[in-house]
């Protein structure tokens, strides 16, 4: 501990540092939910924690505030947890946090900036009463990343509060007041990797690694390559040689663009200069496709002097590579009405294999409801075209614009006193709980901001350290105009 405590503002990156010392991943809330809970009793507040682990705090009016409209400030306790090194278990893994001139960042790992640096900031103002503010409602939820269950699953009846200032955003500057909607389909793709070969083979792996990756939401207009595509399209043509699946690993979560996969497969004996030959011609050809896009892609084929008498045979490979490079990708459409607002689109976001199956995730998203629908069909019915089932969840709506808005003018208004400019407002292809909040609270008014960021859901995300200052001070300014 102790890193970050001489940047500016101290009381949020010590806030911060307390976060990143407790493993947070999405599904493993439960110690972080405990932590924020008893920071709460600490502090002297109410706090509420649900069945979902999500944390409601409620803080009174400062002395001449409590006229003034109750404000909900909100974030999410859970990050994105992924290491470079894929055998470290984020789930006990402590985030070695570092910081340099100008960025805050995670040796190897994921730094969680979203959305702990939201959760920083409610827990420096829970704790300074010099702050100045009307009646606050903190809520902290859980699992958001992973379709956001904690807002859904969130009773709303206990909020007083119905303007909303949401902490994640990842752009200053940018006022998001609306968003995507989206859907999680889950392909189960049935995959007998103990077929007996019927010709000697020996064991190879493929390696897809050094893509860029990035959150699907914002980077899915980048084209960026799709590391789980990559390795079915390898698949689909060495499946033609003989070469049969044993293993396929891709991706780390639904919403994030894969950047690494591993396939283990079986290559025929008589054929591993012709797999090598082929494999090369493929790697030129991708390699090219995605120059200026993915410029550090590797790809690379290793084949040991391991004999392998069972996988799934060349033809199921096949069958099974056909359906991934068959099933619909990225951006769908655009928006007819913002122009170059994503309208819709889909990531294949983890591709592996288990017993009998390999399970294709797939995070469909976008700004009209039945797009979305539409969308969700073709996915499904490519998926049982080749004979898988698909299991469909973590259904989020979109979060639609609101003409008239007291809390968007307001913070309008005192960006341009701070700023001197008028911030960016616009509508986002990414999903944000907002979507969710709205459908249940009538007048519900909000407005989403943050810090900037770089490279969320990787391993190279990093957070501004002055941008986290200038947002710092925003907020609280926010929180003193009256009105």
């Amino acid at each position: 501990m102790g890193k970050l405590q001489d940047l500016y503002p101290r009381e949020v990156f010590t806030a911060f540092e307390e976060i990143c010392g407790i493993p947070h991943g999405s599904y493993n809330i439960d110690e972080i939910s405990g932590y924020l809970k008893t920071c709460a009793q600490n502090a002297g507040c109410e706090c509420v924690q649900d069945k979902e682990k999500n944390i409601l705090i409620r803080i009174p009016a400062s002395a001449g505030y409590e006229d003034e409209e109750t404000l909900i400030l909100q974030g999410h306790m859970d990050m994105v947890a992924v290491h470079r090194d894929k055998n470290v278990d984020m789930k006990k893994h402590i985030l070695d946090i570092m910081h340099d001139d100008e960025w805050v960042y995670a040796k190897d790992s994921s730094l969680g900036g979203d959305d702990g640096i939201a959760v920083a900031m409610m827990m420096a103002i829970m704790r300074d009463k010099s702050i100045e503010h009307p009646a606050l409602e903190l809520l902290i939820t859980t699992n958001e990343e992973v379709g956001m269950d904690g807002a859904v699953g969130l009773d709303t009846s206990m909020l007083k509060g119905k303007r909303l200032l949401n902490l994640d955003s990842e752009d200053e500057g940018i006022f998001t007041v609306g968003c995507a909607g989206g859907v999680r389909v889950v392909a189960h793709y049935p995959l007998n990797t103990n077929e007996k070969l019927a010709y000697k083979a020996r064991r190879a792996y493929i390696y897809i690694k050094g893509l860029n990756g990035g959150h699907s939401g914002q980077m899915i207009h980048k084209g960026r390559a799709n590391a789980c595509r990559i390795a079915s399209r390898i698949l689909y043509t060495l499946a033609d040689m003989g070469v049969a699946l044993i293993q396929i690993d891709g991706g780390t979560a639904a919403n994030a663009i894969p950047c690494e996969a591993k396939a283990e497969i079986a290559v025929p004996a008589d054929r591993t200069a012709d797999v090598k030959e082929a494999f090369e011609k493929l790697k030129k050809d991708i390699l090219h496709e995605y120059h200026g896009k993915d410029d550090a892609m590797q790809l690379e084929l290793e084949i040991k002097d391991e004999e392998v008498t069972s996988a799934a045979l060349a033809e199921q490979t096949k069958k099974f590579a056909a359906f991934i490079i068959a099933a619909p990708d990225g951006v769908q459409a655009m928006s007819g009405v913002v122009d170059g607002l994503v309208e819709t689109s889909l990531n294949l976001g983890i591709l592996k294999s288990t017993e009998g199956n390999a399970d294709a995730v797939f995070e469909l998203r976008s700004m009209i409801g039945s797009a979305a629908a539409h969308l969700k069909d073709r996915v499904v019915e490519t998926a049982k075209s080749f004979g898988a089932e698909c299991s469909v969840s973590s259904s989020y709506p979109e979060w639609e614009y609101r003409e008239e808005s007291p809390l968007r003018d307001k913070m309008v208004a005192v960006f341009n006193d701070m700023y001197g400019r008028e911030p960016v407002v616009e509508v986002i292809h990414a999903g944000l709980e907002c979507g969710v909040l709205a459908k249940k609270i009538e007048g519900f008014d909000a407005v989403s901001i943050g810090p900037d960021m770089q490279d969320i859901h990787t391993v190279n995300e990093k957070l501004s350290i002055k941008s986290v200052g200038r947002c710092w001070d925003y907020v609280k300014e926010v929180l003193k105009r009256k009105g």
